[in-house]
Protein backbone atom coordinates (compact mmCIF):
# COMPACT_ATOMS: atom_id res chain seq x y z
CA UNK A 1 0.00 0.00 0.00
CA UNK A 2 1.27 3.47 -0.87
CA UNK A 3 1.89 5.52 2.27
CA UNK A 4 -0.61 8.23 3.15
CA UNK A 5 0.71 11.58 4.30
CA UNK A 6 -1.45 13.16 7.01
CA UNK A 7 1.06 15.58 8.52
CA UNK A 8 0.64 18.71 6.39
CA UNK A 9 0.83 20.90 9.49
CA UNK A 10 4.48 19.85 9.82
CA UNK A 11 5.40 20.47 6.19
CA UNK A 12 3.72 20.69 2.81
CA UNK A 13 5.06 19.44 -0.52
CA UNK A 14 6.19 22.23 -2.80
CA UNK A 15 3.58 22.82 -5.48
CA UNK A 16 4.92 21.92 -8.97
CA UNK A 17 3.86 25.36 -10.20
CA UNK A 18 6.06 26.88 -7.50
CA UNK A 19 9.02 24.70 -8.49
CA UNK A 20 8.55 25.74 -12.11
CA UNK A 21 8.83 29.48 -11.44
CA UNK A 22 11.78 28.99 -9.08
CA UNK A 23 13.98 26.94 -11.40
CA UNK A 24 15.20 29.75 -13.70
CA UNK A 25 16.43 31.70 -10.66
CA UNK A 26 18.57 28.75 -9.59
CA UNK A 27 20.18 28.35 -13.01
CA UNK A 28 19.90 31.20 -15.53
CA UNK A 29 19.09 34.24 -13.38
CA UNK A 30 21.41 33.60 -10.47
CA UNK A 31 22.72 37.12 -9.86
CA UNK A 32 22.95 38.85 -6.49
CA UNK A 33 20.09 41.38 -6.36
CA UNK A 34 22.43 43.90 -4.73
CA UNK A 35 24.79 43.86 -7.73
CA UNK A 36 24.45 46.71 -10.21
CA UNK A 37 25.28 44.72 -13.36
CA UNK A 38 22.64 43.11 -15.58
CA UNK A 39 22.64 39.79 -13.69
CA UNK A 40 21.98 41.60 -10.43
CA UNK A 41 19.31 43.82 -11.96
CA UNK A 42 17.44 40.78 -13.27
CA UNK A 43 17.39 39.27 -9.80
CA UNK A 44 16.39 42.57 -8.22
CA UNK A 45 13.46 42.94 -10.62
CA UNK A 46 12.31 39.40 -9.75
CA UNK A 47 12.41 40.19 -6.03
CA UNK A 48 10.45 43.40 -6.61
CA UNK A 49 7.75 41.66 -8.64
CA UNK A 50 7.45 38.87 -6.09
CA UNK A 51 7.21 41.36 -3.24
CA UNK A 52 4.37 43.10 -5.05
CA UNK A 53 2.42 39.82 -5.12
CA UNK A 54 3.14 39.03 -1.47
CA UNK A 55 2.19 42.55 -0.36
CA UNK A 56 -1.16 42.17 -2.13
CA UNK A 57 -1.65 38.83 -0.37
CA UNK A 58 -1.10 40.57 2.97
CA UNK A 59 -2.84 43.83 2.08
CA UNK A 60 0.23 45.89 2.93
CA UNK A 61 2.90 48.07 1.33
CA UNK A 62 5.89 46.50 -0.40
CA UNK A 63 8.17 48.35 1.99
CA UNK A 64 6.56 46.52 4.92
CA UNK A 65 7.62 43.05 3.70
CA UNK A 66 10.89 41.63 5.04
CA UNK A 67 12.32 38.24 4.07
CA UNK A 68 13.89 35.76 6.49
CA UNK A 69 14.99 32.13 6.35
CA UNK A 70 12.06 30.56 8.21
CA UNK A 71 9.09 31.14 10.51
CA UNK A 72 11.34 30.69 13.54
CA UNK A 73 13.62 33.51 12.43
CA UNK A 74 10.66 35.80 11.68
CA UNK A 75 9.17 35.10 15.11
CA UNK A 76 12.51 35.73 16.81
CA UNK A 77 12.97 38.96 14.89
CA UNK A 78 9.48 40.13 15.86
CA UNK A 79 9.83 39.39 19.57
CA UNK A 80 13.48 40.18 20.22
CA UNK A 81 13.69 42.97 17.64
CA UNK A 82 10.72 44.85 19.10
CA UNK A 83 11.97 44.27 22.64
CA UNK A 84 15.45 45.64 21.84
CA UNK A 85 14.01 48.69 20.13
CA UNK A 86 11.42 49.57 22.77
CA UNK A 87 13.06 48.74 26.10
CA UNK A 88 13.03 52.41 27.13
CA UNK A 89 9.21 52.34 27.05
CA UNK A 90 8.94 49.22 29.20
CA UNK A 91 10.18 45.68 29.60
CA UNK A 92 6.97 43.65 29.55
CA UNK A 93 5.78 41.22 26.87
CA UNK A 94 2.60 39.16 26.73
CA UNK A 95 2.18 35.89 24.87
CA UNK A 96 0.22 32.68 25.42
CA UNK A 97 1.08 29.44 27.14
CA UNK A 98 0.51 27.52 23.88
CA UNK A 99 2.70 29.43 21.42
CA UNK A 100 5.18 27.82 19.04
CA UNK A 101 8.60 27.18 20.66
CA UNK A 102 10.12 29.94 18.49
CA UNK A 103 8.00 32.45 20.42
CA UNK A 104 8.19 30.73 23.81
CA UNK A 105 11.96 30.35 23.77
CA UNK A 106 12.54 33.88 22.49
CA UNK A 107 10.49 35.13 25.44
CA UNK A 108 12.41 32.92 27.87
CA UNK A 109 15.67 34.35 26.54
CA UNK A 110 14.35 37.86 27.22
CA UNK A 111 13.35 36.82 30.74
CA UNK A 112 16.99 35.93 31.41
CA UNK A 113 17.83 39.47 30.32
CA UNK A 114 15.48 41.01 32.86
CA UNK A 115 12.24 41.19 30.90
CA UNK A 116 8.88 40.31 32.41
CA UNK A 117 6.83 37.93 30.29
CA UNK A 118 3.19 37.06 30.95
CA UNK A 119 2.03 33.72 29.52
CA UNK A 120 -1.73 33.87 29.07
CA UNK A 121 -3.73 30.74 29.95
CA UNK A 122 -6.21 29.24 27.52
CA UNK A 123 -9.55 27.51 27.95
CA UNK A 124 -9.93 23.75 27.51
CA UNK A 125 -10.87 24.62 23.92
CA UNK A 126 -7.51 26.30 23.42
CA UNK A 127 -8.84 29.85 23.27
CA UNK A 128 -7.39 33.02 24.73
CA UNK A 129 -10.09 34.93 26.62
CA UNK A 130 -10.19 38.65 25.91
CA UNK A 131 -10.68 39.42 29.59
CA UNK A 132 -7.47 37.62 30.54
CA UNK A 133 -5.51 39.81 28.13
CA UNK A 134 -7.10 43.02 29.37
CA UNK A 135 -6.19 42.16 32.98
CA UNK A 136 -2.46 41.89 32.32
CA UNK A 137 -1.90 44.76 29.88
CA UNK A 138 -0.05 47.69 31.43
CA UNK A 139 1.78 50.82 30.33
CA UNK A 140 5.11 48.93 30.31
CA UNK A 141 3.79 46.33 27.83
CA UNK A 142 5.63 46.79 24.53
CA UNK A 143 4.43 43.72 22.63
CA UNK A 144 1.67 41.12 22.59
CA UNK A 145 2.36 38.02 20.45
CA UNK A 146 -0.48 35.55 19.88
CA UNK A 147 -0.67 33.05 17.01
CA UNK A 148 -3.52 33.18 14.54
CA UNK A 149 -3.99 29.41 14.56
CA UNK A 150 -2.38 26.78 16.76
CA UNK A 151 -0.11 24.26 15.07
CA UNK A 152 -1.13 21.30 17.24
CA UNK A 153 -4.89 21.61 17.70
CA UNK A 154 -5.72 24.07 14.90
CA UNK A 155 -7.72 26.46 17.09
CA UNK A 156 -8.18 29.92 15.52
CA UNK A 157 -7.88 32.94 17.81
CA UNK A 158 -9.90 36.16 17.52
CA UNK A 159 -6.83 38.13 16.49
CA UNK A 160 -8.65 41.26 15.34
CA UNK A 161 -10.21 41.74 18.77
CA UNK A 162 -7.06 40.86 20.70
CA UNK A 163 -4.97 43.21 18.54
CA UNK A 164 -7.44 46.06 18.96
CA UNK A 165 -7.33 45.77 22.75
CA UNK A 166 -3.53 45.59 22.77
CA UNK A 167 -3.17 48.67 20.57
CA UNK A 168 -5.66 50.55 22.74
CA UNK A 169 -3.26 50.04 25.66
CA UNK A 170 -0.27 51.17 23.59
CA UNK A 171 1.22 47.73 22.91
CA UNK A 172 2.30 46.48 19.51
CA UNK A 173 0.70 43.24 18.31
CA UNK A 174 2.40 40.36 16.48
CA UNK A 175 0.77 37.20 15.17
CA UNK A 176 2.36 33.98 13.96
CA UNK A 177 0.21 33.09 10.93
CA UNK A 178 2.32 30.25 9.53
CA UNK A 179 -0.30 27.53 10.00
CA UNK A 180 -3.13 29.70 8.71
CA UNK A 181 -1.67 31.01 5.43
CA UNK A 182 -3.18 28.36 3.14
CA UNK A 183 -6.65 28.64 4.66
CA UNK A 184 -7.36 32.06 6.18
CA UNK A 185 -7.39 35.66 4.98
CA UNK A 186 -4.15 37.27 6.15
CA UNK A 187 -5.03 40.86 5.32
CA UNK A 188 -3.08 42.72 7.98
CA UNK A 189 -5.51 45.65 8.04
CA UNK A 190 -8.47 43.34 8.67
CA UNK A 191 -6.51 41.55 11.38
CA UNK A 192 -5.30 44.85 12.80
CA UNK A 193 -1.78 43.55 13.50
CA UNK A 194 1.51 45.44 13.58
CA UNK A 195 3.69 42.43 12.74
CA UNK A 196 2.89 39.07 11.11
CA UNK A 197 4.90 35.93 10.39
CA UNK A 198 4.36 33.84 7.26
CA UNK A 199 6.48 30.99 5.86
CA UNK A 200 6.62 28.99 2.67
CA UNK A 201 6.87 25.45 4.00
CA UNK A 202 3.36 25.46 5.46
CA UNK A 203 1.62 26.73 2.30
CA UNK A 204 3.05 24.56 -0.50
CA UNK A 205 5.91 26.97 -1.08
CA UNK A 206 9.64 26.34 -0.72
CA UNK A 207 11.39 25.67 2.57
CA UNK A 208 13.97 28.19 3.69
CA UNK A 209 11.94 31.33 3.02
CA UNK A 210 9.59 33.33 5.24
CA UNK A 211 8.23 36.84 5.67
CA UNK A 212 7.93 39.19 8.58
CA UNK A 213 5.42 41.94 7.88
CA UNK A 214 6.36 45.03 9.87
CA UNK A 215 3.91 47.92 9.80
CA UNK A 216 5.47 51.18 8.72
CA UNK A 217 6.46 53.18 11.80
CA UNK A 218 7.01 50.19 14.08
CA UNK A 219 10.25 50.53 16.03
CA UNK A 220 12.25 47.31 15.57
CA UNK A 221 15.95 46.43 15.65
CA UNK A 222 17.78 43.65 13.77
CA UNK A 223 18.85 40.53 15.65
CA UNK A 224 21.96 39.99 13.55
CA UNK A 225 24.13 42.30 11.51
CA UNK A 226 25.66 42.42 8.05
CA UNK A 227 25.11 44.51 4.94
CA UNK A 228 22.40 47.03 4.16
CA UNK A 229 19.89 44.67 2.54
CA UNK A 230 16.23 45.11 3.53
CA UNK A 231 16.86 48.45 5.25
CA UNK A 232 19.48 46.67 7.41
CA UNK A 233 16.68 44.99 9.41
CA UNK A 234 17.52 41.61 7.91
CA UNK A 235 20.94 41.60 6.29
CA UNK A 236 22.18 38.94 3.90
CA UNK A 237 21.81 38.20 0.20
CA UNK A 238 18.15 37.67 -0.59
CA UNK A 239 17.01 34.12 -1.41
CA UNK A 240 15.76 34.99 -4.88
CA UNK A 241 14.41 31.53 -5.89
CA UNK A 242 12.71 31.21 -2.50
CA UNK A 243 11.14 34.67 -2.72
CA UNK A 244 9.86 34.01 -6.24
CA UNK A 245 8.49 30.64 -5.10
CA UNK A 246 6.80 32.09 -2.03
CA UNK A 247 5.09 34.71 -4.20
CA UNK A 248 3.72 31.97 -6.45
CA UNK A 249 2.51 30.02 -3.40
CA UNK A 250 0.69 33.14 -2.17
CA UNK A 251 -0.84 33.62 -5.61
CA UNK A 252 -2.10 30.03 -5.69
CA UNK A 253 -3.46 30.31 -2.14
CA UNK A 254 -5.34 33.50 -3.05
CA UNK A 255 -6.97 31.83 -6.04
CA UNK A 256 -7.95 28.59 -4.29
CA UNK A 257 -8.29 29.42 -0.60
CA UNK A 258 -12.06 29.36 -0.22
CA UNK A 259 -12.70 26.34 -2.44
CA UNK A 260 -9.81 24.29 -1.04
CA UNK A 261 -10.65 25.14 2.57
CA UNK A 262 -14.19 23.89 1.99
CA UNK A 263 -12.99 20.66 0.36
CA UNK A 264 -10.43 19.86 3.03
CA UNK A 265 -12.86 20.86 5.77
CA UNK A 266 -15.34 18.31 4.49
CA UNK A 267 -12.64 15.63 4.50
CA UNK A 268 -11.61 16.58 8.04
CA UNK A 269 -15.23 16.37 9.17
CA UNK A 270 -15.56 12.99 7.45
CA UNK A 271 -12.48 11.71 9.28
CA UNK A 272 -13.64 13.16 12.59
CA UNK A 273 -17.02 11.48 12.20
CA UNK A 274 -15.45 8.09 11.46
CA UNK A 275 -12.88 8.29 14.26
CA UNK A 276 -15.51 9.37 16.76
CA UNK A 277 -17.00 5.87 16.47
CA UNK A 278 -13.89 4.43 18.15
CA UNK A 279 -14.63 3.58 21.81
CA UNK A 280 -13.05 6.05 24.23
CA UNK A 281 -11.78 8.41 21.53
CA UNK A 282 -12.07 12.14 22.24
CA UNK A 283 -11.68 15.05 19.83
CA UNK A 284 -9.60 17.89 21.24
CA UNK A 285 -10.99 21.43 21.07
CA UNK A 286 -14.03 20.22 19.15
CA UNK A 287 -16.08 23.19 20.35
CA UNK A 288 -13.70 25.81 18.95
CA UNK A 289 -13.33 27.15 15.43
CA UNK A 290 -10.38 25.23 13.98
CA UNK A 291 -8.39 25.24 10.78
CA UNK A 292 -10.21 23.07 8.23
CA UNK A 293 -7.32 20.61 7.90
CA UNK A 294 -6.53 20.00 11.60
CA UNK A 295 -7.83 17.15 13.74
CA UNK A 296 -6.36 16.34 17.16
CA UNK A 297 -7.72 13.19 18.80
CA UNK A 298 -6.90 11.16 21.90
CA UNK A 299 -7.15 7.35 21.77
CA UNK A 300 -7.92 7.01 25.47
CA UNK A 301 -8.39 3.23 25.42
CA UNK A 302 -5.43 2.34 23.18
CA UNK A 303 -2.79 0.04 24.69
CA UNK A 304 -0.06 1.13 22.26
CA UNK A 305 2.87 3.12 23.63
CA UNK A 306 3.85 4.84 20.36
CA UNK A 307 0.89 5.52 18.12
CA UNK A 308 2.92 7.46 15.56
CA UNK A 309 5.19 4.47 14.99
CA UNK A 310 2.25 2.08 14.83
CA UNK A 311 0.49 4.21 12.23
CA UNK A 312 3.70 4.75 10.28
CA UNK A 313 4.24 1.00 10.10
CA UNK A 314 0.75 0.77 8.66
CA UNK A 315 1.49 3.43 6.04
CA UNK A 316 -0.02 6.52 7.72
CA UNK A 317 2.27 9.49 8.50
CA UNK A 318 1.04 11.64 11.40
CA UNK A 319 2.33 13.63 14.39
CA UNK A 320 1.98 12.85 18.08
CA UNK A 321 1.16 14.76 21.22
CA UNK A 322 4.80 14.65 22.23
CA UNK A 323 7.96 16.07 20.74
CA UNK A 324 10.30 13.09 20.39
CA UNK A 325 14.05 13.00 20.12
CA UNK A 326 16.59 10.25 20.42
CA UNK A 327 17.22 11.18 24.04
CA UNK A 328 13.84 12.04 25.54
CA UNK A 329 10.11 12.46 25.11
CA UNK A 330 8.72 15.82 26.14
CA UNK A 331 4.98 16.19 26.65
CA UNK A 332 3.32 18.80 24.46
CA UNK A 333 2.90 22.06 26.38
CA UNK A 334 -0.15 22.82 24.23
CA UNK A 335 -1.97 19.62 25.21
CA UNK A 336 -0.97 20.13 28.83
CA UNK A 337 -2.51 23.61 28.81
CA UNK A 338 -5.85 22.39 27.46
CA UNK A 339 -6.04 19.94 30.33
CA UNK A 340 -4.79 16.59 29.01
CA UNK A 341 -2.94 14.27 31.40
CA UNK A 342 0.48 12.82 30.59
CA UNK A 343 -1.10 9.49 29.67
CA UNK A 344 -3.60 11.20 27.37
CA UNK A 345 -0.87 13.25 25.68
CA UNK A 346 1.01 10.07 24.84
CA UNK A 347 -2.17 8.74 23.21
CA UNK A 348 -2.90 11.89 21.20
CA UNK A 349 -2.47 12.13 17.44
CA UNK A 350 -2.65 15.14 15.14
CA UNK A 351 -4.03 14.34 11.71
CA UNK A 352 -3.50 17.24 9.31
CA UNK A 353 -4.83 16.98 5.77
CA UNK A 354 -3.83 18.81 2.61
CA UNK A 355 -4.15 19.32 -1.13
CA UNK A 356 -3.26 15.74 -2.00
CA UNK A 357 -5.66 14.23 0.54
CA UNK A 358 -8.57 12.29 -0.97
CA UNK A 359 -11.78 10.81 0.39
CA UNK A 360 -10.35 7.33 -0.22
CA UNK A 361 -7.32 8.17 1.91
CA UNK A 362 -9.55 9.42 4.71
CA UNK A 363 -11.48 6.16 4.64
CA UNK A 364 -8.22 4.21 4.81
CA UNK A 365 -6.95 6.30 7.73
CA UNK A 366 -10.16 5.67 9.64
CA UNK A 367 -10.00 1.95 8.85
CA UNK A 368 -6.44 1.64 10.15
CA UNK A 369 -7.09 3.81 13.23
CA UNK A 370 -9.94 1.59 14.36
CA UNK A 371 -7.55 -1.25 15.17
CA UNK A 372 -4.82 0.60 17.11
Amino acid sequence: MKSIYADYAASTPTDPRVVEVMEPYMTDFFGNPSSIHSFGREADVAVGEATEIISRFLGCKKEEVFYTSCGTESNNLAVIGVAKANKDKGRHIITTAIEHPSIMNACKALEKDGWEVTYLPVTKEGLVEVESLEKVLKKETVLVSIHLANSEVGVIQNIAKLARISNKHGALFHTDACQAAAYLNLNVKTLGVDLLTLNGSKMYGPKGIAVLYVREGVNIFPIFYGGSQQKSLRSGTENVPGIVGLAKACEIASDNQEKESQRIGQLRNQLEKELSKIPGLSVNCAGAVRLPNHLSVTFNESKESNLVEVLDNKGIAVSSGSACSSKSIVDSHVLQRIGLSGDQIHKTIRFSLGRQTTSEQVKKIAQVARVI
